[in-house]
């Protein structure tokens, strides 16, 4: 924000950080409605004084290719129009339309009163089961909390004597988690594994196979691995998404859970299983039990079984659109909007206030800095509206009715297991760690000019073959 305003007239809010699912603790400075700087605040459990680049600089991309006014898309060109024009033709589509043919995605970066309002929605409007948080078929066993979370916390990784990852790049999906493991290394001089080459992670770790077969060694105790875990006070194992996304995730996840028990790493002082999510919302979604039952509505969107399909910020799922009629709520003109035939303009994380729940399962608030633009609403608004013009009356009378709802719902809610689709069944199979674009991870990211420019470089530097 260099010439642009000094530091005594920017606005300063304490939030959260959303480009992963860390939970970095952050202060946003507004000057008017827009995001000068984002600077760390400290917190000596999660991110302690630092944040990384992409957290620090992508703000830019708050400004930018931003909606600000309902579309409709008509002979594949989007015409502005009213909300209540907007509303009154979603109205009409939703009226016509079987609830068994709705089918809802919610995005990597909604806050989560957006989620509860959209799960209330499904169930209670437009009596769907379809609603789901995952772009991928990601196995997930939600008959308890710690099968889902990061359970040796962040600051936990100071004390590890031994990391093994399985199909996780800490140092693209989660840098400050990244930077404590670094930490680690040069306190503890902890022994660190990977099954994977994952290039430079700024410590040194040692290679193993990136099959099935090595987890199925270690598991059964026929490895040199199993010895060294059994042996550690303090291991941590760190399952990626990636690895939870094969034929035998269910497999490796409850063998290795297993295995853990067995020699009591899972304990109430430690607990050496570890989820590394990629989102922000995820664990929040996975608390608000919003994964589908059944297991397969990706599937079914895939093959174009919906006749409805709502993106509630949802810019990372793609799949080939045939007759679907799609309605985007978000804040960006950007993938999502770009299949919709109606977009309804939602906020960015820092022009609502919203809760966030990080990977080792820590919820906080991200505090309002700024306003939406033009005719932008925060985006539990919309899905409110959206209910009042469908059912006459509105799922929320306020924000303070639909958090006491939220709060219930968590407080009450009975854990239960969600696996349809994958069986407990051994499969030889690769663990490839997903390639991620760190610098257009997220629809902010994409939007940034200063994260363009990064991307630019390293592009160039891959290509040189001098890249760092």
């Amino acid at each position: 924000y260099v010439f642009e305003a000094r530091p005594w007239e920017l606005k300063k809010t304490e939030s959260v950080d959303v480009m992963d699912a860390v939970g970095s603790n952050i202060r946003v400075d507004t000057y008017g409605w827009e995001v000068k700087r984002i600077l760390p605040k400290i917190n000596e459990d999660i991110n302690e004084e630092w944040i990384s680049d992409k957290t620090r600089y992508a703000c830019d991309g708050l400004k930018y290719q931003r909606l600000d006014t309902p579309y409709i898309k008509k002979e594949n060109s989007f015409k502005k129009i009213s909300w209540t024009e907007a509303l009154q033709i979603l109205k009409n589509k939703i009226n016509l339309t079987n609830p068994e043919k709705i089918a809802g995605l919610t995005g990597d970066l909604t806050n989560m009163e957006t989620l509860f309002a959209c799960k209330e929605f499904f169930q209670k409007v437009l009596k769907s089961k379809d609603l789901e948080s995952r772009e991928k078929n990601i196995y997930i066993n939600l008959n308890s909390r710690k099968n889902y979370l990061f359970n040796s916390e962040i600051k936990g990784l100071e004390k590890s004597d031994l990391i093994l990852l399985i199909g996780a790049n800490p140092r693209s999906e989660a840098t400050m988690l990244n930077a404590r493991i670094r930490k680690s290394f040069l306190k503890n001089n902890t022994e660190i594994f990977s099954l994977e080459n994952l290039g430079d992670l700024t410590y040194p770790y040692k290679v193993l196979s990136n099959t099935t077969e090595e987890i199925k060694k270690i598991i059964e105790n026929n490895s040199n691995i199993s010895k060294k875990i059994k042996n550690a006070k303090y291991p941590l194992i760190i399952f990626g998404e990636s690895a939870l996304t094969l034929r035998s995730s269910k497999y490796i996840f409850e063998g290795f859970k297993k295995f853990l028990s067995e020699n009591n790493k899972i304990t109430e002082e430690w607990n050496s299983l570890n989820i590394l999510h990629s989102n922000a919302s995820t664990v929040g979604s996975y608390d608000l039990d919003i994964v589908c039952k059944t297991n397969d509505t990706l599937e079914r969107i895939n093959n174009n079984f919906f006749e409805l399909i709502f993106l509630i910020g949802q810019d990372n799922f793609s799949f080939t659109k045939k007759n679907e009629f799609i309605v985007y709520i978000g804040s960006h003109g950007d993938k999502g909007a770009e299949i919709a035939d109606l977009v309804l303009p939602g906020s960015a994380f820092t022009e609502q206030d919203g809760y966030f729940t990080n990977l080792e399962g820590k919820l906080q608030m991200a505090f309002k800095a700024s306003y939406p633009p033009g005719e932008a609403k925060e985006d539990w608004v919309i899905i409110n509206e959206i209910s009042k013009l469908v059912v006459r009356d509105g799922l929320f009378k306020d924000k303070n009715e639909l958090l006491n709802a939220m709060d219930n719902f968590i407080n009450s809610n009975k854990k239960n297991e969600f696996s349809n689709l994958f069986k407990e069944e051994y499969i030889n199979e690769k663990i490839l760690t997903f390639p991620l674009d760190y610098y257009h991870s997220n629809v902010i990211a994409r939007s940034s000019k200063t994260m363009n420019e990064c991307r630019n470089v390293r592009t160039k530097l891959k290509k040189t073959g001098t890249e760092g």
